[in-house]
């Protein structure tokens, strides 16, 4: 067991290559030291080893433009003055004396155990892996980038996974204490890779981490028992650091010319893609699955040219399918939840609407308890909302706000093991989370109070994140459909066996995808629900823009098996 002392605020050392730190660095820093849990008392300053500066001309250039084309208000990556930032803080210069393998002096040996370190902050991996390890009460806390240890990555964070068209970026948050013969993984986060610019691929990644920093050092300073034996049981870390710097991996002018050639001609072919076709959710539904899920072939319910149909939630009532659904006016951008019915020989009748805000709605949970219906819908309002239906299927009025102050993206209630629990991805800061970042809450009675869930985020996937629809039972299992936005938004449904779920503890386990058709032009679905023998989807369908193309075809999804085998048959 590691030592520990009381609940002064930790002693926190950073490590850094210049006399600025980035802005996700910043706000992390400040949200500790701001809260007195932490203060950073040392910044040693240890220089990366620079290669020469021409063969990385176009590099730089393109960073520089990159930024400016894509810039964000809220830039993870702006430079702030170290000394602004952390005025209290000493700081040491130590050139290149902690690069590569070479030992650390026992001058600096001796300063550091003064200082009495609890934690050193490595955040650009500059440390060799022995590094400062021995010398602080719970390690060198690092932020290694993409999978194995790849320098390219590390070096030049997303970069390669934008230029060779990776869906996702993969990044943790890691350990190394002393006794210890590896690494371990606090937060391990696979975000979505943007198609064309490394800066926004970058700040959605640094904004997760930079909340995931923060959050950690609180944990540690609430409780340093409990921190390090959830440390123990953490995954290992599987990466080594390569501290040598930018020569790894920054790409030359030549490579840059290449990388720069793939950048314009996927640009070309998106910009001819959304020229001659446009896109729309749409909805399908198929009967006959005995209470099982289906994939199709799904009728189609196609919503006009104006407009998208999407997020369907069905409920059956006597021998009719009430599915209720978002509608979005193109024209507007501002979604409403409407009402579309099947009846018993499958004809479905016209939209109505039923609820409508002055914000956007979408993503319709309905559900039934106490003998009432209540439907939590996705909103705009920062707010999750409950709606209680007072004249079934079309009057709806608030209930009650179930959390507040927070943005979540479809809310999802279920009454599983005896407890209420709320599953959501959550935004970070930017758009960071919108995709990834799975929140869980769990409550007595879908009234509340919600209990926000002890390790939250329990997911950070773009893979498998985003909640896609109601949980549902099969052969006693239970399994909750996810998002897959790695390759684009709303891209396939990932369905997940949840193996633990309490106030602890949240593991599950992806057993098959359901994806795309791409010889029917569905381009993507994003959600996927059963109620009795009806399932129902919605797809993403891809139509000729300059002249009538109406639809007439059936939507086709493939189910795709955890070993990445296509399977149609109707059962899990």
């Amino acid at each position: 067991m590691m030592n520990h002392k009381s609940r002064a605020p930790l002693r926190l050392l950073l490590v850094t290559d210049g006399g600025t730190i980035p802005n996700w660095l910043y706000k992390s820093l400040d949200a500790v030291e701001g809260s007195k849990v932490a203060t950073v008392v040392l910044a040693l300053h240890a220089a990366r080893r620079e290669g020469r500066k021409l063969p990385r001309l176009l590099f730089s250039l393109y960073e520089r433009v990159d930024r400016y084309l894509f810039r964000s208000e809220a830039d993870a990556l702006a430079p702030i003055d170290l000394q602004s930032a952390l005025p209290t803080c000493r700081v040491v210069n130590l050139g290149h004396a902690l690069a590569g393998s070479q030992p650390v002096n026992t001058a600096l040996v001796r300063a550091l155990e003064e200082e009495h370190i609890d934690v050193v902050l490595d955040p650009f991996c500059l440390l060799p892996d022995a590094g400062l390890a021995d010398l602080s009460t719970y390690g060198v806390w690092s932020v290694p980038f993409g999978h194995g240890g790849d320098p390219r990555t590390q070096s030049t964070p997303a970069f390669w996974e934008v230029i060779e068209g990776r869906p996702s970026t993969e990044t943790r948050l890691c350990v190394h204490w002393k006794g210890s013969d590896s690494k371990r993984a606090l937060y391990v986060s696979v975000a979505p890779t943007d198609r064309r610019s490394v800066s926004r691929s970058q700040n959605h990644v640094y904004w997760k981490i930079s909340a995931a920093l923060a959050r950690n050092i609180q944990s540690l300073a609430e409780d340093p028992d409990a921190f390090v034996e959830r440390l123990k049981e953490s995954a290992p870390g599987d990466v080594t650091n390569s501290p040598s710097g930018a020569p790894a991996g920054a790409p030359g002018n030549l490579a840059m010319l290449r990388a720069g050639t793939r950048l314009a001609r996927r640009y070309a072919s998106d910009k001819w893609t959304r020229a001659l076709y446009r896109e729309q959710w749409a909805l399908g539904y198929q009967r006959g699955g005995n209470g099982r899920p289906v994939t199709g072939p799904f009728q189609t319910l196609m919503p006009p040219r104006d407009r998208y149909w999407a997020d369907p939630f069905p409920i059956q009532v006597g021998s009719d399918y009430y599915i209720f659904h978002e509608e979005l006016l193109f024209s507007t951008g501002k979604g409403s939840i409407v009402l579309t019915v099947v009846d018993d020989r499958g004809s479905p009748a016209r939209p109505v609407p039923v609820l409508e805000k002055e914000y956007h709605l979408s993503y319709p949970f309905v559900f039934q308890w106490d003998g009432d219906f209540f439907m939590t819908p996705q909103t705009a309002s920062h707010e999750v909302e409950l709606y209680r239906c007072v004249n079934f299927p079309s009057r709806w009025r608030l209930e009650r706000v179930l959390l507040s102050g927070l943005t979540a993206f479809d809310p999802t209630p279920a009454f599983l093991f005896g407890r209420w629990w709320l599953f959501a991805t959550v935004l970070t800061y930017g758009a960071a989370g919108t995709h990834d970042e799975l929140h869980l809450f769990y409550a007595d009675s879908p009234l509340g109070p919600w209990t926000p869930h002890r390790n939250n985020p329990i997911k950070s996937d773009v893979r498998s994140a985003r909640p896609a629809g109601r949980i549902f039972e099969n052969d006693r299992q239970f399994y909750r459909p996810a998002q897959d936005c790695s390759k684009r938004y709303g891209y396939a449904v990932s369905i997940n066996r949840i193996l633990q779920l309490d106030p602890e503890t949240y593991r599950e386990v992806e057993v098959e995808k359901i994806v795309p058709n791409g010889e029917s032009k569905v381009a993507g679905v994003h959600t996927f629900n059963v109620a009795g023998d009806m399932t129902v989807i919605d797809c993403l369908v891809r139509r000729k823009k300059l002249w009538t193309d109406p639809w007439s075809r059936p939507l086709h999804v493939d189910r795709v098996g955890h070993h990445g085998s296509h399977d149609s048959r109707p059962s899990l």
